[in-house]
Formats: structure tokens, C-alpha cells, sequence
């Protein structure tokens, strides 16, 4: 039998990347029949319960200095899975935040976005390095990106003032020009911009399109409209996070390094389906071609639907995105199929009725000229890349 080992786990479960990363911590203590769990939120009032418990090792979301200062006076070895505090000497596992800021600016580039904005907290490490990367990869590409910082971090929820910082926004949304792609440093801190965007008759995603991270279903599908998000591998964060804290249990060196893994992929909902276009016959198009994107789909019911000419449709099509109706059509497809294709196990032909394919055929045909991979081979790719870390 393993050996009798007690471990903490600060941090409770209010969060779905909480409920995931106690999951995959889960998954590694299968192998450990000795291991013995509590859980708690990481708040001061648990300090006295954890030291009267006497953990052997514990996996924590740190987010204030006065639980992270209490939590290093026990003097066990602890991994942080928050990467919040600036200056925080704790071996950490988290996504890998610059990727996660990246991968925001490259998705509203593709859309055509020329205006952006930023909305997350000024002093979480994880929020100002997520900010840094959209800064820097949009800067690249010529654009600047106006921000605007609240701390909705959830300890602070309950004694921030909500009206100064709804006060704040509004001013903010107001003075940004239309349309623009927010990028929101969590899923609830975009949920307050479209709840934001709503009470001044801004309109989502037409003229401001919004995406968060974490892809927390409860906050994603509470917002009007239900947001796109960053997936974040949550449950192989619980589980390095476990296999380091074993490692450190078991004598081992801690990392001086950060273990950072790659976001997963952005999930596209209903705040960010939108491309920006003044045209109203491509917005319409592109709008039609979304909405019914599963059905028998063709460039002529398209244009027919619309009360658009084909050749000038067309003729807009090349010059403001690059592209054909067709070839856009196409596109929209294999993205849908890409996320069928990470995200669920459903067979090939059912991936092809979903993402607007005739029959898996067709769907092998398309998918791999537009990514060089069969869907299969894509499935593969895509799963096991988001279980490979890197040090950060």
C-alpha cells in the first residue's frame, strides 16, 4: 500500500477550472491508494482547520498574500495553480498565458477587427501577462489596444464597489470605436461586459465582440449572448499539478520554473460570430451563412436569400475578405468540424452532418485540403497537444 499521505486542496468549487483541476488530481491519485484529500476555498477562516489536519503537501489557488503568507508559514510543500501574486516564490502549473493572449489576438485578426480593447485585472500576473501577449501580438500587425482594468477577481467581488466600477466601463465602452474585439482576461469578466453592453444598447457581437477564457459553460451560457471563450486544460493542470507535488512530497527538488501548458483552443458561441464589415451584403451573407451553416448550404441560395447579384457579392467577398463566398462557406465548415473534432467523440459521419458535410466523404475531402490532416489524424493531433507542457 502507498504511503499515508494527507493532502489540502484550496480551492473549492465555485469555478468549473476548479471542478476540472480537482479531477485531474484525481486521475493521479488513483495510482496512490494512501492519498487522502480535503478541499476548502483559500480563505483565511480554513488556516486553523489546515494547520489542526496537518497536511502533507498542498495544491492551492493562491489569489491573496495574506492565505499565500499563511499557507507557506506550515512549511509543506505547496503548488499554486492561480498564478495570480506577483512575487510568489511557490513552484506554479497553470496555462500558459502568454499562448492564451496570442491565440485572442490571432483569432479577431482573422475576423478583420482594426480596433481592440482589453478588459481584465491590473494586478493578477496571470491577467496583466494574458494582456501583454494580445498587446504585443496585435502590435505586430500594426493595431493598438485600448484597456480597461477591474479587479473582478472573485475575493474581491463582495468589497469592491460595483457601481464605481460599472461606472467605469460604461464610460470605457462608450469610447471605443465601432465595432471592436474585446478580449476579457476571464469568462466573468466578459460576462459583465455583455451584461454592460446590454444595459446601453451596444450591440454584441455587431458592434462590440467579446471573448473570455476559461470556457466555464455556467458563465458562458449565463451571458447575453452565450460567449466564445479560450478551453484551457484544466484537468491536466490538476494532474501535473499533482505529479510535481508528489515529486516535492517525495523529496524532490521544486521547480524554480513555472510548468505552463497550451490553451486549448477558442470555442466560438455567439459574442464573437461576426466578421467586421460595413457592407451590409457581406454582414448579411456572413450572417445567413452562420445561422444555417448545418443545412444543404450553396453559394446560390446564399445570394438568393440575401437579394444580393452574385458577381457583385463576389466582388465584395475578394476585397474585403479574401476570399469567395464558397471558399468561406468552406472555411466556416472545417472550423466547426475542427471544434466536433477536439471536443467530442462523435463519429465521422455524424461530425459531417453537424458541421454541414454531405457525408464523411466529402468531409475528408474538404477538411484535408484546408489543414493537410485527415479529421481523424486531426483528432489525434489536437488531443494530444493539449496535454503537452512546457516551462515557461
Amino acid at each position: 500500500m502507498s504511503q499515508l499521505r494527507r493532502l489540502a486542496l484550496l480551492m473549492g468549487h465555485d469555478l468549473s477550472f476548479s471542478r476540472d483541476a480537482i479531477r485531474g488530481i484525481r486521475a493521479y491519485a488513483i495510482q496512490k491508494e494512501g492519498w487522502i484529500f480535503r478541499n476548502g476555498p483559500a480563505e483565511l477562516q480554513i488556516i486553523p482547520y489546515l494547520r489542526d489536519w496537518k497536511p502533507h503537501g498542498i495544491i492551492a489557488h493562491l489569489f491573496t498574500p495574506e492565505v499565500a503568507r499563511e499557507v507557506l508559514t506550515l512549511g509543506k510543500p505547496v503548488v499554486d495553480t492561480a498564478c495570480t501574486l506577483e512575487g510568489l516564490n511557490v513552484p506554479t502549473v497553470d496555462v500558459d498565458h502568454v499562448a492564451v493572449g496570442r491565440l485572442a489576438a490571432e483569432h479577431f485578426l482573422k475576423q478583420g477587427f482594426t480596433h481592440f480593447g482589453f478588459f481584465g485585472s491590473e494586478s493578477a500576473r496571470y491577467s496583466k501577462m494574458r494582456e501583454e501577449s494580445f498587446r504585443q501580438c496585435l502590435a505586430a500587425a500594426g493595431h493598438e489596444v485600448s484597456s480597461c482594468h477591474g479587479e473582478y477577481l472573485l475575493y474581491l467581488l463582495t468589497t469592491t464597489s460595483w457601481r464605481a466600477l460599472d461606472r467605469q466601463v460604461w464610460q470605457w465602452l462608450r469610447s471605443l470605436p465601432k465595432p471592436v474585439a474585446v478580449f476579457a482576461s476571464n469568462d466573468s469578466a466578459a460576462r459583465t461586459l455583455a451584461d454592460m453592453c446590454r444595459q446601453l444598447g451596444i450591440g454584441v457581437p455587431g458592434q462590440v465582440a467579446i471573448l473570455g477564457v476559461d470556457d466555464d459553460e455556467l458563465e458562458c451560457m449565463f451571458a447575453p449572448p452565450p460567449l466564445s471563450s479560450i478551453a484551457i486544460p484544466a484537468e491536466q493542470i490538476g494532474y501535473e499539478a499533482a505529479r510535481l507535488l508528489d515529486q516535492m512530497m517525495s523529496g524532490g527538488e521544486a521547480p524554480t520554473e513555472p510548468l505552463f501548458l497550451p490553451p486549448v483552443r477558442v470555442v466560438s458561441r455567439q459574442s464573437t460570430d461576426t466578421l467586421a464589415v460595413d457592407d451590409p451584403d457581406v454582414a448579411a451573407a456572413l450572417a445567413f451563412m452562420r445561422q444555417h451553416i448545418t443545412e444543404s448550404l450553396s453559394v446560390a441560395k446564399i445570394v438568393a436569400e440575401i437579394g444580393a447579384v452574385r458577381r457583385g457579392l463576389e466582388r465584395k467577398f475578394r476585397a474585403m475578405l479574401g476570399c469567395s463566398v464558397g471558399e468561406e462557406l468552406r472555411r466556416v465548415r472545417v472550423e466547426l468540424a475542427k471544434g466536433l473534432l477536439t471536443d467530442t467523440r462523435l463519429s465521422m459521419p455524424t461530425v459531417a452532418r453537424h458541421s454541414g458535410f454531405s457525408n464523411a466523404q466529402r468531409l475528408a475531402v474538404v477538411f484535408h485540403q484546408a489543414t493537410g490532416l485527415s479529421p481523424s489524424a486531426y483528432r489525434n493531433q489536437a488531443q494530444t497537444d493539449a496535454s503537452k507542457p512546457r516551462r515557461g
